[in-house]
């Protein structure tokens, strides 16, 4: 176990990596409509990530200072995430978010606006990533 998770953290540098020397990346920094209802009122960053499969990344530029909920449809409601974007936090041009153990790593990450986060497939089965929070009732999400 302690080997894996040696492994998980460099594949995860090394994938930050190529994409910091490469600029690769689902890279977005379309608010969307806000008529998403899995969004939070008061949040303006949107997005869906679709299937990361093992090994994958998808990445976001988060513009504006807000707090912006998300979570994984396929393993909610126990894995979300929190991403608060503030002027009071280290300019950085990216930072990741690794998914292991069915859980965002970290779970609350606090970025400077014009970040881009950069979330890792660590796992060997696929993840996806839509801002908002799982339903409580499950009528909103044919996921959940």
């Amino acid at each position: 176990m302690l080997i894996s998770n040696h492994r998980n953290v460099l594949l995860t540098v090394i994938v930050s990596l190529f994409l910091v020397v490469a600029g690769c990346g689902d890279s977005s920094t379309d608010p969307g409509d806000g008529n998403d209802d899995n969004n939070n009122n008061n949040q303006t960053a949107n997005f869906s990530s679709g299937s990361i499969a093992p090994g994958g990344t998808f990445s976001y530029t988060f513009e504006e200072e807000e707090t912006v909920d998300y979570y994984c449809t396929i393993h909610a409601p126990n894995m979300t995430g929190q991403i608060t974007v503030t002027s009071n936090a280290e300019a950085v041009d990216r930072d990741t978010v690794s998914m292991e153990n069915n859980q965002f790593v970290p779970e609350n990450l606090e970025v400077a606006p014009s970040t881009e986060v950069i979330w890792v497939n660590n796992q060997d089965h696929d993840h996806d990533i839509q801002t908002g929070t799982p339903s409580s009732n499950g009528n909103d999400d044919p996921n959940y």
